[in-house]
């Protein structure tokens, strides 16, 4: 049974589902750099079976107006059973306890997922192109 918490993952575990998903060769983040990122959220959810961290996702935020779910990642082993939206729904709730307008910015191919989960396509987003 997974065990759902509001709690910042281990850092070895997260690196690991990181790298399972291969998050990691886009983000090219050492472990120290992506656990300090998921500690400066405004909240984070992990979901465990028995000890072994099998899904994240957390929500920035400022606490007062804006929240954008990121970081969702269910180990690949373990899809299709539901964890991730069982994530969503719980990171969603408290957002709309906090009174904060949740968003996300999803590839085209994942839009329908989320859209299932009661997200809708609402603006075009953009990613600043940095000269480096």
């Amino acid at each position: 049974m997974i065990k759902y918490e509001f709690a910042i993952p281990d850092k070895e575990q997260l690196f690991q589902l990181y790298e399972n998903d291969g998050w990691n060769d886009f983000l090219k983040l050492p472990k120290e750099k992506l656990h300090r990122a998921v500690e400066q959220s405004w909240l984070v959810i992990s979901a465990l079976d028995g000890e072994r961290l099998v899904g994240t996702g957390r929500i920035i935020s400022d606490g007062v107006i804006n929240a954008y779910l990121c970081g969702l990642i269910v180990d690949p082993a373990c899809r299709s059973q539901g964890i991730g939206k069982e994530m969503v729904r719980r990171l969603a709730k408290e957002c709309s306890i906090a009174r904060l307008h949740l968003q996300l910015l999803a590839e085209d191919e994942k839009a329908g997922y989320y859209e299932k989960l009661g997200f809708e396509v609402f603006t075009l987003g953009l990613k600043y192109k940095s000269s480096d």
